[in-house]
């Protein structure tokens, strides 16, 4: 679960440290990439 800190945290990254906020959302898209079975 998202908490407060989390958000804040997020929103400095992005504001201060010019934060791509794409790169947050492919790593989210990538999850569901992933394959449970790793020796395929």
């Amino acid at each position: 679960m998202i908490n407060i800190h989390e958000v804040i945290e997020t929103n400095d990254m992005i504001e201060k440290e010019n934060l791509d906020v794409r790169t947050i959302t492919m790593g989210i898209s990538l999850l569901d990439c992933i394959d449970s079975d790793l020796d395929k």
